[in-house]
Parts: structure tokens; sequence; C-alpha cells
């Protein structure tokens, strides 16, 4: 019985140190982000708006997959061409690529096909063949499922010449309106763990990674890191990119203007389908910030922390803590981000998607395997990955 009790203890007193770590991180997670949305913005007084091809590698019909082109093709920007990559001539929206591709009036838009696979990572060589149809030489890559205002690549042009030996500007990304339970979770996911841990790495040691939802970067910069080629066998071909950049003395900028990706209604299945892929990449590109993440945990841990300590007036407390802690960061967002009335009657199930977030990154330990566009892979240790469905 004493040696249980002193276990106990043990374990009491090291879920108190995490929860003391966890606190202190989303208190400078709170500073990160009022830091970053409240600052002045170093633009040029007269940018040069230079011509910009804009990359969308597709597959397959994304949710309000019309709409989210075609708010590309509506760009206040002097001179931009828009091509939209297939991996597959048979792919199913290839027709309503070309279909859009013919109504785009002033825009030019192009369907570029690139079957030849250079690796496992067919979304990069995707990428492989727009880069090479692209005329100009900004290049701006964007996720499938990205929706943009007409300022946007005004914007993200502004911010790459801002400052000097920029390789790349990259950005956030929320879903505003979520209309299902699985997307709010996503959306929860985005706002309360992704954006902050973004910002907290960008004051931390720097931004040493790319986000897919929107990269611009230029030929040169990326003929200099080996090209899509370079990184065909790569699972997060955005952090490859961004941190090779890096490693090469470029600067990674992150937009102060947060895209909007529209994922439609999300099945509970699809969002833990959707994390676990993703934690699993996370681990592989970053394995000891993986690890680390745990600590952002807060509910959780406070939540375990009762368990062991029983109901005392200190668990009590941390738990009570740790869900107006949430709560603070999650209102935050809203003010800074979100800005949509309609998020906020999705925030009763903030303690739950965080159980959810830490069962999660348990998980990813267990296993290597991922589901990703209706294909299996596995990813290695290095970060590649390799295909294990027959059909590949």
């Amino acid at each position: 019985m004493g040696l249980l009790m002193t276990i106990i203890r043990i374990i009491e007193i090291i879920f108190l140190l995490l929860l003391a770590s966890s606190v202190f991180y989303h208190l400078f997670a709170m500073y990160c982000i009022v830091e970053f949305f409240g600052r002045i913005e170093t633009r040029p007084a007269k940018p040069s708006f230079g011509p910009v091809s804009v990359l969308k590698p597709l597959k397959g019909m994304d949710p309000e997959f019309r709409e989210n082109l075609k708010s590309f093709c509506a760009q206040d920007y002097p001179e931009y061409e828009i091509l939209l990559g297939f991996g597959d001539s048979g792919d199913s929206a290839v027709p309503r690529a070309r279909e859009l591709a013919g109504e785009s009036g002033g825009s030019d838009v192009r369907v570029i096909i690139s079957e030849k696979a250079l690796g496992a990572n067919r979304k990069v060589s995707n990428l492989h063949g727009l880069a090479e149809s692209a005329r100009y030489p900004l290049l701006a890559i964007n996720d499938s499922d990205m929706r943009v205002d007409a300022s946007y690549l005004k914007r993200i042009v502004s911010e790459y010449q801002g400052e000097a030996n920029v390789g790349m500007v990259t950005s956030l990304y929320k879903i505003s309106d979520p209309g299902s339970l699985g997307t709010a979770l996503e959306s929860l996911t985005i706002a309360l763990d992704f954006i902050p841990s973004v910002l907290v790495a960008r004051r931390t040691e720097g931004v040493t990674f790319g986000l897919g939802a929107s990269m611009l970067v230029s030929k040169k910069s990326l003929d200099e890191t080996g090209g899509f080629a370079a990184i065909a066998d790569y699972i997060a071909d955005d952090y490859q990119l961004g941190n090779r950049l890096w490693k090469k003395g470029y600067k990674i900028i992150i937009s102060g203007r947060v895209l909007e990706t529209v994922v439609g209604r999300m099945s509970f299945k699809d969002y833990l389908t959707h994390q676990i892929r993703w934690a699993r990449t996370y681990r592989a590109s970053r394995p000891k910030g993986f690890i680390g993440s745990g600590i952002t945990h807060l509910f959780p841990i406070a939540l375990i922390f009762l368990i062991f300590r029983g109901p005392s007036a200190m668990a009590l407390l941390a738990l009570g803590g740790a869900v107006a802690l949430r709560y603070a960061t999650a209102y935050l967002l809203y003010k800074k981000v979100i800005r949509a009335r309609g998020w906020l009657k999705w925030l009763p199930l903030l303690p739950l998607k965080d159980i959810l977030s830490a069962v999660i990154w348990a998980w990813t330990f267990t296993g290597r395997k991922i589901w990703w566009r209706g294909r299996r892979y596995r990813i290695l240790k290095d970060g590649r990955m390799e295909s294990i469905d027959r059909r590949a």
C-alpha cells in the first residue's frame, strides 16, 4: 500500500509540473497571438507587382470547388496566370477545371496534366509539372481547398518585398463557419492548437517551415533547393520546401492575412483520419517538437491531475483554471482571426476537442500508417513516405 501511494504521489508531482509548464505555454501563446496580429507590418513604400504564376495542385472535386478557384480568378493584380494541375488525365475534376478555364474572361487560366510520378508524394509530382509550365518568376502555391479575397496576391507580394532576403511568404488558415461536428472540431483544432503553435515557434526559434495553404517563392530560390524533385518522397512537402529555403539562409515570413480553407461537412471519422495523418506527419518532420507539444494539452493534463489527486481544492482549481485559460485563448482568436459569430456556437465542444487531441497525440506513437486522398501510406523515420496500396 505504501509503495502504491508513493507511485501515485510521484505521478501527481509529474502532472503538477506538466500543468505548470502547460499554463506557461498557453500564456506565452496568447502573448504571441497578440503580438503577431497587433504588429506594424513592414512593406515597401512602392511595391513592384511583377507577374505571378499561381500553382493549384488538384485531385478530385473539393467542396465548393468552383467557388474556391473563382476567387483566384478575381485577383486585383496587374499580371498573373493560374495553372490548375492534375496528376491523372482521367481525374473527374478535369472537365470542370477546363470549363472554368474557358470562362475565366480576363484571367489567364490553364489546365496542366502531369502524369509522371517523381516519387511517392503525387502532389509534389503535380507541382513539379506546374512549375515547369509556369511562365513567371514568382510562384504562388496553394492547397486546393483555399479561398482568397481579391487583394491576396498584392498582399503576399508586398510582404515578400518588405524585407531583405525573403525566400518564402507563407500563410495561416482558418475555418470560420463550420457546418458539421467534424468540421467544427477541425476548426477548433486549427484555431486553438495549430495557429498558436506556429506563432510560438515564430517567436522562439524563427519560422523554419512552409505551410501548404499558401507559399510564395521564386523559381530561382526553388531551384537552389533542388526543386520539387528533391522532395518528391516526403509527406510534408510544405515543411520540406520551407525548411530547405531556411537552410539556404533565406527568411520565411508568415503573412498577416489568414486564409479561409473550405473543407465542407466533415464527418467525425474524416476529422480523426485527418488529424492522425497530420500528427504523424508532424512527428516525422519535427520529432522533438512533436514530443514537446505534449505539454500543450492543458485541459487533459489538468483532468488527469484531478483523477490522481482527487477532488481537492488544488485539483479543482487547476481544472477550472485550465478551462478558463482555454476559453480566454478561444475568445482572443475569435476577435483577432475568426470574426464570425457562427463559430461561437461550437465552443462548448472545446473540452471534447482537447481530450481528442491528447488521445490522437498519444495514438500517433503506435504506428506510422496514414490514409491520404484514398490511398494508404507508411511514413518513414526521416519524413519520407512509401505507398502500401497495391494500386500505387
